[in-house]
C-alpha cells in the first residue's frame, strides 16, 4: 500500500497544496491504525482562506486504493471558522482510523463516539465537494516527469464536520437532503439543523 510513499512525493503534494493557499503549513503525523499502510499527516494552514478560518489536508489516504476511486486516490480537506488548529487535524485522525476500510465518497457521513475536538458537540463529518476550489479538481502528483506512466492523480474531497443528530438524518433521509437545508458549513459551534 505504502510502496509509492516516497519524500518526492509528499514534497510535490506540500507544493501543490501551499501555492493552492498561497502559505506555509504545519505538519503533523497522525499514528495510523495499521503501521506498515504508510503515515498519515495533517497538514493545517491558519488564517486559509482568510483570516479567522483554518484548513486542513491529509496525506496519507492516497496510499491506499478503493475500487470507487477509479485509477486516482483521494485525500480530505477540511476548512473551518475557527482559531483552533486541532479542527484541521480531524480528517487526518479519521483516515488515520478508516484508511483501507471505508471508501471516503461524497455524500458519505462518518462518526465517532467522542466529539472531534474539545469544547465543541460535533463528533460526525460529511463528504463532499472541498471548500477550497482548484483547477481541474485533482492535483497531479506525478512530479516533474510529464511523460510520467500512469499519472499519480489525486482528488481532494471536502470534509465538514456535522453533529450526530445530523448524520442520522443524512442516514434516513440522504445526503441531497441534508446539505440542501440552511447550515453554515463553516461553522463548528452551530446548533444541529436536524
Amino acid at each position: 500500500m505504502a510502496d509509492h510513499d516516497t519524500l518526492n512525493r509528499f514534497d510535490r503534494y506540500c507544493e501543490l497544496l501551499d501555492s493552492l493557499t498561497g502559505t506555509t503549513p504545519v505538519i503533523s503525523d497522525v499514528e495510523p491504525r495499521v503501521a506498515g499502510d504508510g503515515p498519515v499527516r495533517a497538514i493545517s494552514y491558519t488564517g486559509v482562506p482568510e483570516p479567522g478560518y483554518v484548513t486542513g489536508f491529509t496525506y496519507g489516504l492516497s496510499l491506499s486504493s478503493h475500487p470507487d476511486w477509479g485509477p486516482r486516490g483521494r485525500e480530505l480537506s477540511i476548512t473551518v471558522r475557527s482559531d483552533d488548529v486541532e479542527w484541521s487535524r480531524v480528517p487526518a485522525r479519521v483516515v488515520a482510523a478508516l484508511r483501507g476500510i471505508c471508501p471516503f465518497n461524497p455524500g458519505q457521513v462518518l462518526g465517532y463516539m467522542e466529539p472531534y475536538v474539545e469544547g465543541s458537540e460535533m463528533n460526525s463529518i460529511v463528504l463532499a465537494d472541498p471548500a477550497i476550489e482548484h483547477g481541474s479538481g485533482l492535483l497531479d502528483l506525478s512530479g516533474r516527469e510529464v511523460d510520467a506512466k500512469p499519472r499519480d492523480l489525486v482528488e481532494i474531497v471536502g470534509a465538514y464536520p456535522i453533529h450526530s443528530s445530523e448524520r442520522e438524518f443524512v442516514y434516513s433521509r440522504g445526503f441531497d437532503a441534508f446539505w440542501s437545508l440552511g447550515w453554515d458549513r463553516f461553522n463548528p459551534a452551530r446548533t444541529p439543523v436536524a
